[in-house]
């Protein structure tokens, strides 16, 4: 007999210290002159140097977007807006902030965490998001002609940390478990059979096999397998 066993990855959370989203990865939907979606992440709020510091989408395009990859899936906790303190505070208005893993309609159908109904001058705000999962932070303002400024988004997360679950299944063979090439060739097939319906798992043999006749009196190896 052998036993084989499935170890299957669960998350949990983790409080992530600082602000993730200077390690991402920032676009934006169009770009007004050198205002590049990298200066919304780039720790400077712009209240200093505004034209070095925000980002901004171009005039006379619809739904401007600016989009954040958090190179990894979190929960997350809040995000922080910064507008600019110079003029045109009104280009964060109705913009909203859409957390999730898809990048359906550019990221812009995930989940919505807020709507910023305005931002004073050169202020920042906050807004909650109770933990929702995501690898990607959209920040998008719907619309016909209208342009997106942002001088700093910031991030905060709980890391997604990853709790290992195992599921036992009995297993059976009229082939030889006893030798490592067959065992080998069972898992391989196993690996591919369970890859399109689990993520983050790994198989091991956990009891060494042995031979055992059935009720017709046929010799068959049988093992157990642990999915992890």
């Amino acid at each position: 007999m052998a036993i084989l066993q499935v170890h299957h990855a669960k998350e949990l959370g983790e409080l992530h210290e600082g602000n993730v989203a200077l390690d991402g990865v920032a676009t934006q939907s169009t770009t007004l002159e050198n205002w590049s979606a990298d200066r919304g992440i780039d720790g400077d709020r712009g209240l200093l140097q505004q034209y070095s510091g925000c980002a901004a989408t171009a005039p006379g395009n619809s739904n401007p977007r600016w989009r954040l990859d958090l190179r990894d899936v979190y929960r997350v906790n809040r995000v922080v807006i910064t507008n600019r303190f110079d003029c045109c505070t009104d280009r964060v208005n109705g913009a909203e902030i859409r957390i999730g893993n898809s990048l359906e309609n550019n990221g812009n159908n995930n989940p919505l965490c807020a709507v910023i109904l305005g931002i004073p001058a050169g202020q920042s705000f906050t807004y909650s998001c109770g933990g929702m999962v995501g690898h990607y932070v959209n920040v998008f303002r719907p619309g016909n002609e209208e342009i997106l400024t942002l001088c700093e988004v910031e991030v905060y997360v709980e890391d997604i940390c990853k709790q290992r679950a195992a599921v036992r299944m009995r297993f059976s063979s009229r082939e030889d478990l006893t030798d490592f090439t067959v065992r080998e060739n069972i898992l391989q097939q196993l690996q591919s059979a369970l890859a399109s319906h689990i993520s983050d798992f790994n198989l091991t043999w956990t009891q060494l096999p042995e031979k055992e006749k059935n009720r017709r009196g046929i010799w068959a190896s049988t093992q157990t397998l642990t999915t992890t």
